[in-house]
């Protein structure tokens, strides 16, 4: 459940910044600006806000993923996961390490299809920059300053990399995040915990305004004749 958590974290970034069609120029330390926060980059807000504003033009999206985590103190903690999510608005589909996860935005069903149990929740408002695919970067510029790191290459594709850096004291020190620079979208973002261990969620493939008819976003417990329901609203 962690694991599926720290997606959802992720895919709240995902609707809510990300990347522009900039011309590439050399970094101006006078085009940063000093808050109380420390340093923040004009430049990296514009990144972030045109990526955004691009991924929130469409009515659907879905991504193909691997999620990584790589631990630099304990070489046995990590990992390689593949899966797959439907975004649409405030509502997900989440199919990830024998999880399914599937919210309408008011409620949350979690089916573990190795155990046969299906957990449903409300959705708790105070969490919604975390649960919800849209939340978190529209308010991104309340929790993070940022910064643009430079432009790279990563899989072929020409990246801006962007850090944010959290206000508050959190149990990671950054999330970076990397931009396709000619499509504004997002390319991959990793969380740097403080511990050493480094979670990355790599976009292998985003295909737009999908078929997302709602039946997507509420879970049918009739499929499932068997299944444990532990209702927990």
């Amino acid at each position: 459940m962690k694991k599926i958590l720290i997606i959802l974290i992720f895919v709240g970034f995902i609707a809510d910044s990300f990347s522009q069609n900039q011309q590439r120029q050399p970094r101006r330390e006078q085009n940063k600006t000093f808050t109380q926060h420390g340093i923040d980059d004009p430049a990296a807000h514009v990144i972030l806000r045109d990526v955004r504003k691009n991924l929130n033009s469409f009515k659907s999206l879905k991504f193909d993923f691997t999620f990584l985590i790589n631990n630099q103190n304990d070489r046995t903690q990590n990992s390689i996961e593949k899966g797959s999510i439907l975004i649409k608005g405030e509502k997900y589909n989440l199919n990830f390490m024998k999880m399914n996860g599937i919210s309408d935005g008011k409620t949350v069903w979690n089916f573990n299809s190795e155990t046969r149990e299906v957990h449903i929740s409300k959705v708790n408002p105070q969490d919604m920059e975390t649960l919800n695919p849209l939340a978190l970067l529209e308010t991104y510029e309340k929790n993070f300053r940022v910064k643009l790191i430079r432009e790279d290459q990563e899989r072929g594709i020409d990246v801006m990399i962007i850090d944010l850096l959290p206000f508050e004291n959190r149990s990671f020190h950054k999330v970076r995040v990397l931009t396709d620079r000619a499509k504004k979208t997002l390319v991959s973002m990793e969380i740097h915990d403080k511990n050493g261990t480094t979670m990355t969620f790599r976009i292998d493939r985003m295909q737009t305004n999908v078929s997302a008819p709602d039946s997507e976003f509420k879970f049918d417990i009739s499929k499932h004749p068997g299944v444990e329901v532990v209702d927990m609203r």
